[in-house]
């Protein structure tokens, strides 16, 4: 693979989210969805691989800064190189000597790393003609492992221990790819449980979604004890007893809240 990577370019895009409480949390109480957008060009026309990194308004042009800050390390790079050790590269761009500082592999540089990655992703998948799936489930093992960082993880788990559980698991491949390709794969949606939606909008979000098929929920609390009852028993009317239903405070609470809350809710 002889490509190159000739160009980067990273827009700022955000969308009004907050006018109509779209995405709404009871921390996160008027975001604008927005994100750090990447392209990555090559010398052959057309072929582009294209990231994110998701924000949520303000700060975005932080992470666009950040991305322009590790452009660098990205262009000019030959894609056979980047591809043959994944992980490898993604430590140069995670631990860059000096830009790792501002992190350290955490924080806005590492949210740029974030949709710098993901464009490299969408780019090998244009390459090899496939979805990132199917990509990944026809690597070998080896070239599956390479593709990940295991520095601060070996205690748990090795390169080599990775290898050989994907190795013993191989002949199981066909049938799970069958049953995946057969059945899908479980999802849940949000959509019903922002916090900002009126009644007849949450209901109507909820009927649709079943319509849909899902028997999978997330609804955001913590915004008062009322307020996530009132939310919480709308939405369970509407998916009915049999539907999982799922919470999520958003950081809004310490333990003990935790757990104070969550008793209070379960009726």
């Amino acid at each position: 693979m002889d490509l190159s990577i000739t160009s980067l370019i990273v827009k700022d895009v955000r969308f009004p989210t907050s006018l109509s409480g779209d995405g709404s949390d009871a921390m996160h109480t008027d975001p604008d969805y927005s994100c750090a957008y990447v392209i990555l060009k090559t010398q052959r026309n057309g072929l582009e691989g294209h990231g994110l990194t998701f924000t949520i308004g303000k700060g975005t042009e932080v992470v666009v800064k950040a991305v322009e800050c590790l452009k660098p390390l990205v262009v000019g790079k030959v894609l056979g190189d980047i591809y043959d050790n994944f992980g490898r590269f993604w430590t140069t761009l995670a631990c860059d000597s000096q830009r790792r500082w501002i992190g350290p592999e955490k924080g806005a540089i590492h949210m740029a790393t974030g949709a710098l990655v993901n464009a490299l992703w969408d780019l090998w998948c244009k390459i090899v003609g496939k979805p990132l799936w199917k990509h990944l489930v026809d690597m070998e093992p080896e070239k599956l492992v390479s593709c990940i960082d295991f520095r601060y993880i070996t205690d748990v788990l090795t390169k080599e221990e990775a290898i050989d559980i994907l190795k013993r698991n191989r002949p199981l491949i066909k049938e799970r790819e069958a049953t995946l390709l057969r059945e899908g794969f479980p999802a849940y949606t949000t959509e019903v449980g922002w916090v900002g939606y009126d009644e007849q909008k949450r209901r109507d979000l909820c009927r649709q979604f079943i319509a849909d098929g899902y028997t999978r929920f997330k609804a955001k609390v913590g915004t008062g004890i009322e307020e996530d009852r009132k939310r919480l028993s709308i939405i369970r009317e509407e998916i009915g007893a049999d539907s999982l239903l799922m919470v999520d405070a958003n950081q809004r609470w310490d333990v003990d809240e935790a757990i104070a809350w969550m008793k209070q809710l379960t009726d």
